[in-house]
């Protein structure tokens, strides 16, 4: 199927639903939303300008284009056939340019707690705007869960199980679709193993890098040639995402989550999670429901 059959078939879909939204409970949130841009609406959003309550957006350009901004920095064209995903808090950025006359797409919102644990894990690793045929197993995920929500009627599980199929849909894009994925994947793997092997440890890019028997310098610029981050922010992620996995998964101290991974304190652990997300561990946990 070509995006233009693609397009109508999803303005029918539209026209014969009623519903934008799906709200179950606190944490089981869908938005769905089919959008024409032109270059007088000023057209422009900010990941860290939205809101503190995390969760997911996915945006399918149907024609024209418009631009989105990575977190980092990476500025890519999201034409016709193309997505980009972005986890809100963070920073990134997407709008319509001043080159781009009309940008016509379709947006799924997300809150959920696996999806967004999924989708900041995956982009890690991702490009910043991806292809994805109409007849692809991720676009079909799209407009599963879009037809469940537009025309209502669906239970808590269905929507569940459709966000899950998304996500997942999603890492087996990404990682078909990424030129030297496994190169890069090897790489990342080597930190996260090293992490695990030292748990609480403050790790500097010295200790990985001497394995490799690279100075710090030459590690630092083969990692980010590869990854597109620095070891630094790297461990830093990976770091962060134990911290958020132990505020979800129980009532363990923000002292002791900070001693098992690798922060100096939990003075240290507010600063480095704030900064990153933009809200204090408690505010996330809360809205989060842990």
């Amino acid at each position: 199927m070509e995006v233009d059959e693609f397009s109508r078939v999803l303005e029918r879909l539209w026209s014969e639903g009623q519903r934008r939204s799906s709200l179950f409970a606190a944490d089981l949130d869908v938005g769905v939303g089919l959008e024409t841009r032109t270059m007088h609406d000023r057209y422009d959003w900010d990941g860290l300008a939205r809101g503190q309550t995390p969760y997911v957006v996915i945006q399918y350009t149907l024609s024209g284009w418009g631009a989105f901004i990575d977190d980092q920095g990476r500025q890519t064209r999201v034409d016709p056939g193309s997505f980009f995903v972005g986890c809100v808090p963070s920073q990134h950025r997407y709008f319509l340019p001043r080159e781009s006359p009309v940008w016509r797409f379709f947006y799924i919102i997300i809150r959920h707690p696996f999806a967004d644990q999924r989708f900041r894990r995956t982009l890690r690793e991702a490009l910043p705007v991806q292809n994805a045929e109409p007849d692809h197993a991720f676009t079909a995920s799209l407009v599963r869960l879009l037809t469940a929500v537009r025309r209502g009627g669906a239970d808590e599980l269905t929507i569940e199980r459709n966000i899950i199929d998304i996500a997942l849909e999603h890492q087996r894009l990404t990682h078909q679709s990424r030129p030297g994925l496994d190169a890069r994947e090897r790489l990342l793997a080597t930190v996260r193993d090293y992490l695990t092997a030292h748990p609480g440890e403050v790790v500097e890019v010295e200790a990985i890098a001497t394995p490799a028997g690279l100075s710090r310098s030459a590690y630092s610029h083969h990692f980010t040639k590869l990854t597109g981050l620095s070891p630094a922010r790297y461990i830093a992620q990976v770091r962060l995402d134990e911290v958020r996995r132990g505020l979800l998964e129980g009532n363990e101290t923000l002292a002791g989550l900070a001693e098992r991974s690798g922060f100096a304190d939990a003075n240290h652990l507010c600063k480095v999670f704030r900064r990153h997300f933009h809200q204090s561990p408690g505010q996330y946990r809360r809205q989060m429901g842990g």
